[in-house]
Formats: C-alpha cells, structure tokens, sequence
C-alpha cells in the first residue's frame, strides 16, 4: 500500500472535479424542481424539529468515530494504542480523500500515510487497513442482506428500474469484492490463477499493454493482502471488534437521514399524512446507499441525489419537500461530513508535520 505524502496539486484537482460535479448537480436540481429554491430550503430546514436535526448531526460526527473505533480495535490487537484522537484523524481522512477521489480510490492511502508517520509499520499498516476494509464489506453485505429479509416488497415497489439495475449492480459488485478476498484466504494461488487468465484475455484484445507488469503487481496485491490478514486472523475478538464497529459505523450513516425524515415530519403541516414505519424508512435509505456503490464518481455525487428521489417519491410526493429532504440528508452525510473530516485531517497534518516528530515506522 502506498504511503505517499497527499499531494497538494493533486488534491486541488480531485477537489476542482468534485465541486465541478456538486456544482452541476444542483443546478440540474434547481432547473428541474418547480417551486425548489434556497428560500423553500431555508423554509424546509427551520421546520425541522431541532432535536431530530442535531441527531443527525450527530451521526455524522458518530460514524466517523465508528471507523476511527474499527481501526482503533484492530491497532490495539498488534500492540498499538493511538488514542481516540489520532484514530479520528486516520478515519477522517479516509473519508476525505474517498469523497474526492473515484471508487474512493484514495482514502486507505491516505490514512496509511498518517498512521505510518505515527510509527505504526507499514506492514501494520496494512493489515489493519486491509482486514478493516474486510470487515467493511463483510458488514455491507450483512446489512443488505437483512434489508432484503425484513423488507423485500420495498425493493419491489420502487418503480424505476434503473434505480433497481443501480441496488443490484453496486451490491454485485461488493459481493465480487467479498468473494475475491475470501478466495484469497482459502488459496491465493487461485486467485493469481484466474487473474493472470484475466489480463492475457485483455492483452490478446488490447486493452491491456504491459501483461507482465499487471501480472506482477497483482501477485504482489494478492500475497500482501493473504499476508495482512493472516497477522490479525488468530484475534477472533479483534475481528468481531471490527465488524461490529463497521455495522454500526452503516446504521449511523443511515440514520442521518431516517433522522431528518422524521424531523420533518415531526413539525411540516404537508407531511402530517405519511404513513410510513421507521423499518420501511431505514430500509429506503440503505437502498438508496446500496444504489450509490454502482457509481464510480467522486462520492456519487449526482447519482446519490438521483437515486434518492427516485427511491423517496413513493413516500414524499411534494416535489419541493422531496428536495429538500433529499438535499439535507445528502448535505449532512456527505457534503458537510467531506467538510468536517477534511478540516480534521488538515489539522491533523499541520500538526503532525509542524508540532511533532515523526515516529520510527520500522518495517
């Protein structure tokens, strides 16, 4: 796994690209909702019981600590103890740079580099980071799963089947994940086996060049991930530890916008009418979660904002309140939250690089 120091033009990049993305999103959002403004927001957002609306604030201040905990967990079980604040940091930037690189390509990089700075081994490192994003996917598909058994019907009534095409592809694709890393485990050999078969089948069309060089550089990828986790997989309490944090770390997430529903419904004359149980409505929002992961852009942005007025018209059909829901819910759990843990892993750096010394990082 790469350490590299996060670079600055690159970030500035990511970040243009991202904006570009926000920038475009809302103004197709604004184009296309009669009645929709920043003045029926505002309106919106004053209605929203209080209580309800600091709860999912808190949230998202709450599942950044869940990965930060994940992390926190796994670290102790190789005999490092960061402390909550340092966790944060790493979690933070995880997030941070997933939301603004695609397919979240670039939060593990950035959090191996701060705790590799903090003198965790890059070895270390990359167990803890690599047996995380496990855990991660293990606990996605747990969750789906259990959507699936307690609220099938619901996947079925949304009634565009692009958003279902979405669900379905984005958790085919972290089934693939889960299946690939589970493989590695039971024999890597396999694994490289059906890899290399991949890559000459692309060279023979072209689409890949250099054969040997991907060939290699997956055989490395598959050996350092084997060797990463078989350094944690004796701490069955560590495991545990991890998954339970990863799960709860999905629940928070969903839960911000479950909060700001009810919120809304709690206090605004037009909603007084839906008659909808809390299942049903966590169920929607991990779908519209679900969805999300077919997209590779930086943090969905668009297809997340898409998907959720699709998935929500059945409940919402005030097509000014369904915006708005659909722009504080995304505005908590991404938007501010992308804000939030880039300040913190700012900070986090500055003080790293000007008020501290590095820590030996060993092998």
């Amino acid at each position: 796994m790469e350490t590299k120091k996060p670079s600055l033009k690159k970030n500035i990049v990511n970040v243009s690209v991202l904006l570009a993305l926000i920038g475009f999103t809302f103004y197709v959002i604004f184009r296309n909702s009669d009645g929709f403004s920043l003045k029926s927001l505002g309106e919106f957002v004053s209605k929203i019981h209080w209580p309800f609306l600091a709860g999912a604030f808190l949230c998202m201040f709450l599942n950044i600590g869940c990965k930060g905990l994940s992390i926190g967990v796994l670290s102790k079980a190789l005999g490092y103890r960061k402390g909550l604040r340092r966790n944060y940091a790493y979690a933070s930037a995880d997030i941070y740079f997933s939301a603004i690189t695609p397919s979240a390509t670039g939060g593990q990089p950035a959090s191996a580099y701060y705790m590799v700075k903090d003198g965790i081994p890059i070895s270390h490192t990359t167990a803890i980071l690599s047996v995380n994003l496990l855990m991660y996917t293990a606990s996605l598909m747990a969750l789906s799963l259990l959507t699936f058994i307690v609220r099938p019907k619901l996947f079925i009534t949304i009634d565009s089947w692009i958003v279902k095409v979405c669900i379905i592809v984005g958790l085919a694709v972290q089934l693939l994940f889960l299946s690939v890393y589970v493989m590695i485990m039971i024999s890597e050999k396999v694994v490289i086996t059906i890899a290399t078969w991949l890559v000459k089948l692309a060279a023979l069309v072209r689409i890949v060049k250099d054969k040997e060089e991907y060939i290699g550089r997956i055989e490395g990828s598959v050996r350092r991930f084997k060797a990463s986790v078989m350094l944690l997989s004796h701490n069955k309490k560590a495991l545990l530890g991890s998954f339970l944090c990863n799960f709860i770390e999905r629940i928070v997430y969903i839960s911000i916008g479950v909060l700001v529903f009810y919120g809304a419904l709690y206090n605004i004359p037009e909603l007084a009418g839906v008659k909808i149980s809390v299942v049903d409505i966590y169920a929607l929002e991990a779908f519209c979660w679900f969805g999300a992961y077919c997209v590779p852009l930086p943090g969905a942005v668009g297809a997340s904002e898409a998907i959720f007025n699709n998935v929500f018209k059945m409940v919402i059909a005030n097509v000014v309140l369904l915006d708005s829901t659909m722009v504080i819910t995304r505005g908590i759990n991404f938007y501010i939250s992308f804000l939030f843990a880039g300040t913190v892993t700012l900070v986090h750096h500055i003080h790293v690089h000007f008020f501290t010394k590095s820590e030996p990082s060993g092998g």
